[in-house]
C-alpha cells in the first residue's frame, strides 16, 4: 500500500487531506518522520513559518531521492513553484485543495508526471516554449494522431484545460479526456508540460524529468 506522509505544523490534518487518504500519516519534522517505505511526502509550506519548507524538501530528497514530493502551499506563487521545482519536487498546489484534486495530483505524479496547476502550467509553457516554434518537427510527431488527436495535443501543449479545449473545439469534456488519454499515449508522454517539450524538441518521448524542464526553462533565450 502506498504510504503518503505529510509535514506540517498543523496538529490536525487539513480535512481534505484525510479524505483524499484515510491512512495518512502527519509530521512536524522530516527528521521525526517514519520514512521507512515512504514513496510520497507531502510537504506543507505555510505562510507563518516562512522558507522551512525548503529545507524539509531537501532533507526528504537526500534521505529518499527516489521519492516524489509535492508541496502543499498555502499561498500559491509562481516564484515559489518555480524554487520548488529547482528542489526536485514533482508537485506544487493550493494546501486547500479539494480532495478530488490531491487524488488526481497523486495520479499523475505517481505516473511519472508533474502537477503544477493550471496557471503556473501555462506560465511555464509559455516561458520554455518562447521562440521555438518548429512546425515540422510538430509535424512528424504528431503524425500517428488522427486530425481530432492532433487538435487536442495542440491545445493541450498551450497548458488549456480540459474544459477549455472542449470549449474551444466544440466537444465535451468527456471526449477530450479520451482523446488526451490516446495522444499521451501514443507519444508516449506523461503530462502537457511534457507534451509541449516535446513538441517543441526540448525533451524526448518516454523519458521526462525535472531537469527537462529545468534545462529548457534556465535556456538563454528564456532570459531575454
Amino acid at each position: 500500500m502506498m504510504k503518503h506522509i505529510f509535514i506540517t505544523s498543523l496538529k490536525q490534518p487539513v480535512e481534505a487531506w484525510l479524505k483524499a487518504f484515510p491512512k495518512l500519516v502527519t509530521s512536524t519534522e522530516v527528521a521525526s518522520a517514519d520514512l521507512a517505505g515512504a514513496t510520497v511526502v507531502w510537504v506543507h509550506a505555510q505562510l507563518e513559518s516562512g522558507q522551512q519548507w525548503r529545507s524539509q524538501v531537501q532533507r526528504v530528497l537526500s534521505l529518499i531521492p527516489s521519492a516524489k514530493v509535492i508541496v502543499l502551499s498555502n499561498n500559491p506563487e509562481q516564484p515559489e513553484a518555480m524554487q520548488a521545482l529547482e528542489l526536485g519536487v514533482v508537485g506544487y498546489l493550493h494546501a486547500y485543495a479539494h480532495h478530488q484534486v490531491l487524488k488526481e495530483v497523486y495520479s499523475v505524479v505517481s505516473h511519472g508526471g508533474v502537477w503544477l496547476g493550471r496557471d503556473l502550467l501555462k506560465h511555464l509553457i509559455t516561458m520554455t516554449t518562447r521562440g521555438t516554434h518548429q512546425a515540422s518537427l510538430q509535424d512528424d510527431i504528431l503524425e500517428g494522431l488522427t486530425k481530432r488527436e492532433r487538435e487536442v495535443a495542440l491545445e493541450a501543449a498551450k497548458g488549456d484545460s480540459n474544459k477549455e479545449i472542449a470549449r474551444s473545439l466544440s466537444i465535451s469534456e468527456r471526449t477530450v479526456k479520451a482523446h488526451l488519454t490516446s495522444v499521451f499515449d501514443t507519444l508516449k508522454v506523461r503530462d502537457r508540460l511534457h507534451l509541449a517539450l516535446v513538441l517543441q524538441g526540448q525533451s524526448s518521448q518516454g523519458h521526462f524529468g525535472q531537469e527537462d524542464t529545468l534545462q529548457s526553462f534556465n535556456k538563454p533565450h528564456l532570459n531575454s
